[in-house]
């Protein structure tokens, strides 16, 4: 592999020439690599509008910066969304959690093996390690969260309505997978009629993915996540292949078993609004390729409508 050196921006606009790319308008094209980092819109955005099989890379004939930056656009808008969504499923699971598990616990010495699911080596060795991890995150925020200073210093405890706002979305995530069934039950059907514990504890854990590639502003539409969420009756209905639960369909999938009704339509209204920006800006690919990409089926809009 050529090792990558720098190169100026009109440099840069002189490779894109020469491999098929038309810059209609060379101050604006200058400006905008600069203002959105050439790697990040080219290297990141490129890719659908490249042609197959050729021994160099050369784009499709008429492939506009512009079409190129739509993508990149479109991408950064479908961020925003995604994660307002996931902070919203990820507020009301801390919140429901810390309700559950102190109704059933307590609000202080709650942290102990007993009040976990330590049943099996596999099972008993995750909860010592979530346990560790959490107390190792209360020394170190004593002295530099204020709600948990308040409460380490002066109390000698801290609940844990107060302690989850501390905590990431993954530490919530283990939490709760590492709690008692009937616990997890609990949460599950306060979060929402039907939904069962399983399907939360996957949920959390794959969308936990999601929300730190939004988070870190890297590339969304394309994202294959390490995590897969688990077989559901909305994947059965779409025949979805185990093997394609880890991309943006799937966390489509998991807004609808989380949010209500509203939320959710709310939310593939802005979804389909996306998209018909991005149409509008399309005209070397067909929209339908990025869908694709995404592992958006043909009949998507059929989701809205199942219960």
């Amino acid at each position: 592999m050529s090792e990558k050196v720098f190169r100026e921006t009109r440099i840069q606009i002189g490779i894109l020439k020469s491999r098929g790319v038309i810059i209609k308008n060379k101050k604006w094209a200058k400006q905008t690599i600069r203002l959105t980092n050439y790697y990040n819109l080219i290297n990141g955005y490129k890719e659908p509008f490249l042609q197959k099989g050729t021994n160099y890379e050369k784009y499709f004939f008429g492939t506009t910066l512009e079409e190129i930056h739509a993508l990149y656009e479109f991408d950064r808008k479908l961020r925003i969304i995604t994660i307002e969504y996931i902070l919203e499923i990820e507020k009301q699971a801390k919140s429901l959690i810390a309700f559950s598990f102190s109704k059933e616990h307590g609000h202080k010495n709650y942290l102990k093996p007993e009040n976990f699911d330590t049943q099996g080596a596999k099972k008993q060795k995750q909860v010592s390690d979530l346990l560790s991890d959490l107390y190792r995150k209360i020394e170190y925020n004593k002295n530099r969260d204020l709600s948990i200073s308040h409460y380490v210093h002066r109390k000698k405890y801290i609940p844990l309505w107060v302690l989850v706002n501390s905590i990431s979305m993954g530490d919530i995530s283990k939490f709760y997978s590492n709690m008692l069934q009937k616990d997890r039950e609990d949460v599950a059907r306060r979060m929402k009629w039907g939904l069962r514990e399983n399907q939360l504890v996957s949920c959390l854990f794959f969308l936990c993915t999601f929300r730190n590639r939004c988070a870190h502003d890297e590339r969304l539409y394309s994202y294959l996540s390490y995590a897969s969420l688990s077989d559901n009756m909305y994947f059965r209905y779409f025949h979805i292949n185990s093997k394609n639960t880890n991309n943006y369909f799937a966390v489509m999938t998991a807004f609808k078993m989380l949010l209500s009704k509203n939320r959710y339509n709310e939310y593939i209204e802005r979804i389909e609004d996306l998209f018909d920006e991005l149409s509008k800006d399309l005209s070397t690919i067909p929209i339908k390729k990025i869908k694709k990409i995404m592992g958006i089926p043909t009949n998507w809009r059929s989701l809205k409508k199942l219960n």
